[in-house]
Formats: C-alpha cells, sequence, structure tokens
C-alpha cells in the first residue's frame, strides 16, 4: 500500500501548522505500517512557496527555516520526477482548474493505485466528487 502527500500536508508536518499533530501522528502510523510515501518533485517548489509566504506574513519566523528544512530533507518519502503527459492535463481539466498543480499530486496516486492526503478541503470535495482517491487530514 502507498500514499501520496501533497505540499500542504508535508508544511503541517515541519511548521507549527494547527494539524501538525495530527499530521505526525498519522505520517508514524505509516511508517510503522511499512506503508510507502510518496511525492512529486513539485512539492518541493510548492513546499518552498509555502514556507516564504508564512515567513512573509509573519506566520513562522524566518530563523525557523533551516530546521524545517532539515526536518522535511530527513522526512522518508519518495519523490518522482514530474513529467508533462496528457492524463494531468487531463484531471486538471475534470477538475475545472486553470493549473494542473494539483492534478500532479492526483495522476501520481493514480498511477500508484494510492490514495492523496492533503490539507485542502476544495481539492478534496471537488477530486473525491469525481470520484478520485483523496484523503483530506481534517477529517482523519
Amino acid at each position: 500500500m502507498a500514499v501520496v502527500l501533497d505540499a500542504n500536508f508535508l508544511v503541517a508536518l515541519i511548521t507549527p501548522h494547527p494539524l501538525r499533530e495530527n499530521a505526525t501522528r498519522l505520517f508514524r502510523d505509516w511508517l510503522a505500517q511499512d506503508i510507502d510515501r510518496h511525492t512529486p518533485e513539485l512539492a518541493r517548489y510548492e513546499i518552498a512557496n509555502a514556507l516564504t509566504r508564512l515567513v512573509v506574513a509573519n506566520l513562522f519566523p524566518s530563523e525557523g527555516l533551516t530546521q524545517a528544512c532539515a526536518e522535511l530533507a530527513i522526512l522518508p518519502i519518495t519523490y518522482h520526477q514530474f513529467i508533462v503527459e496528457p492524463r494531468v492535463i487531463e484531471i486538471a481539466l475534470t477538475l475545472r482548474r486553470n493549473s494542473a498543480y494539483d492534478a500532479a499530486y492526483l495522476a501520481l496516486a493514480e498511477t500508484l493505485n494510492a490514495e492523496l492526503w492533503t490539507l485542502d478541503g476544495p481539492l478534496y470535495r471537488n477530486a473525491s466528487g469525481q470520484g478520485f482517491p483523496v484523503r483530506l487530514l481534517g477529517e482523519f
């Protein structure tokens, strides 16, 4: 069995996010159960973007960036190179999105026969309504 984690799930693991405890507990359960953890390489850029936004909004201290990045670096996650393919675009169009970021995570989950875990409520509602295997951490 495998799971795909989106960037906001990973950000919750490395910052003082309100759902950090839940995300950490779930991640430890996956480790104990030998469930493989995956994400597209795209997540690294989205995490950097999220951390930048948190620092700019004074929601995360810039002094904490080194520690957060170190924590991210040691997380046992398989990163997958993103390759532009028609399926990613098909998924984005199915979700009626103007970008393919979320579709990249869903396409990876589909390829791995895995669930995508997210903290993004609108993505969860939209994707699950279309039959995609997605779970919302807030409901865990």
